[in-house]
Formats: C-alpha cells, sequence, structure tokens
C-alpha cells in the first residue's frame, strides 16, 4: 500500500495541537487535500488503463488524521511506477510464449528482458506539496473559525 504520511514531523504535530479546538480537524484535512490533488495529477501521467488514477483514495484514518494513498486491490502496480523496477526477465505464468501486438503482427517470445523502470515518486512531490501550503492552509482554517 502506498500512503503520503508525515513522520517525524514532530514540530509540525506540535502546532496542529496548539490551534484551537476544531481546528487541528480542517487543517489536517486541507493538508490531505492538498496531497490528493497533486497525486492525481501525478497518476494522471500514467493513464494506459486509468486504474492508478481511480486507485487513489483520501480518507479518515481511525485514530484521527488522514490518508492519501493508492488501493493495492485497484491498482496493484503503483508500487512500480512510484519506486520504479530492477531490470529483470519476464517470462510466461500459464502459457508457453509471451505474445504482444507489434508494427507486423503478434510477436512471440519465450522471455524479455525488461530493461527497468526509475519510477515517478510523485506521492513525495504530493507530500512536499502540502506541507509548504502547510501555513496558507492554517492561516485560511483560522480566518473561517473566526
Amino acid at each position: 500500500m502506498i500512503e503520503v504520511t508525515l513522520k517525524g514531523a514532530n514540530s509540525l504535530i506540535k502546532e496542529l495541537r496548539d490551534l484551537p479546538e476544531g481546528l487541528e480537524d480542517k487543517v489536517i484535512l486541507g493538508l490531505s487535500q492538498v496531497a490528493f490533488d497533486s497525486a492525481q495529477k501525478g497518476a494522471g501521467k500514467h493513464f494506459k488503463t486509468g486504474a492508478l488514477f481511480q486507485s487513489l483514495y483520501n480518507r479518515k484514518v481511525l485514530g484521527g488524521g488522514r490518508a492519501v494513498g493508492h488501493d493495492p486491490a485497484r491498482a496493484p502496480h503503483a508500487l512500480f511506477v512510484v519506486f520504479g523496477t530492477r531490470p529483470h526477465v519476464i517470462k510466461p505464468k500459464k502459457r508457453k510464449a509471451l505474445r504482444w501486438v507489434g508494427p507486423n503482427g503478434f510477436i512471440f517470445a519465450k522471455s524479455v528482458n525488461h530493461p527497468g523502470y526509475r519510477g515517478d515518486n510523485y506521492m513525495l512531490r504530493a507530500r512536499d506539496d502540502a506541507l509548504g501550503q502547510f501555513k496558507a492552509i492554517t492561516d485560511n482554517a483560522l480566518k473561517r473559525s473566526l
């Protein structure tokens, strides 16, 4: 499962706890929405099936807080898109050969050497976008509460 989490951000957590009652939830919601919107932009670049984009969620977590991430049941390939892969050999699981469409028809092979994939860590960028807007989100929540 891929989730954007704020770990080790003790000063941020202290600032959230120092906010007037009810404001903490509004700020956390605002942060999660910024992270979710940014993650959608990143996932939207990988649009072959649309499953990666559709698997994103922004939901409440037991015990407080929110989680932004991918549902691995909907997009099991999300980990590979975000973190990349090393070069590896692809072999058929249930058949004698792999098959795909080439420029002149079907191509068959017993195995293929995949060069690997660098990855696109848009989830990390989503976290950074949310943290970068912390002050603005907090100020906005304070103005709306007055």
